[in-house]
C-alpha cells in the first residue's frame, strides 16, 4: 500500500499541468483602430444639415434637451448623491403647501366681520393696547 502511494506521489509530479494543446498558438484577434478627432460622424452631419435648414448654427447639447423636458434633471444627473438636499426640498415644498392652505382658511372673526359688512351692521372693535 505504501509503495502505491509513493508511486502516485511521483507520478503526480510528472503530469502536464498546462491545458493549451501544443498545436494551438495564441494569436491577438483584436483589430487595431485609429481614432482621429478631425472626422465628423455621419449622424452629426445629418444633424448639422437639418439644423442648417432651420438656420441654427450649433446643435443643442443633450443637457439642454433634458433640461427642457424635465427642469432640474441636470443637477440630479451630475450630482446623484444629493439625496439629502432633494429630500429637504420635497419636505419644504409640502410644508409650504400646508401653510398656504392654512393661511387661506378664514378665521371665525373674519367670517363674522364679512357677515356684518353684508348686513350693513357697524362693528366697534376694542382698542388694542
Amino acid at each position: 500500500m505504501n509503495a502505491l502511494l509513493i508511486s502516485l506521489f511521483f507520478m503526480a509530479d510528472t503530469l502536464r499541468t498546462d491545458t493549451v494543446p501544443p498545436q494551438m498558438e495564441r494569436v491577438d484577434t483584436l483589430r487595431q483602430v485609429e481614432v482621429r478627432g478631425d472626422t465628423v460622424l455621419p449622424v452629426m452631419e445629418a444633424i448639422m444639415k437639418s439644423l442648417g435648414r432651420q438656420n441654427i448654427k450649433t446643435p443643442p447639447s443633450l443637457g439642454d434637451i433634458l433640461e427642457k423636458l424635465s427642469p432640474g434633471i441636470n443637477d440630479k444627473i451630475t450630482h446623484p448623491f444629493a439625496f439629502k438636499a432633494r429630500k429637504k426640498e420635497r419636505k419644504h415644498k409640502r410644508d409650504r403647501k400646508v401653510l398656504e392652505e392654512y393661511e387661506a382658511v378664514k378665521t371665525f372673526n373674519d367670517l363674522l366681520r364679512e357677515a356684518c359688512e353684508r348686513e350693513g351692521i357697524e362693528i366697534h372693535e376694542p382698542e388694542k393696547k
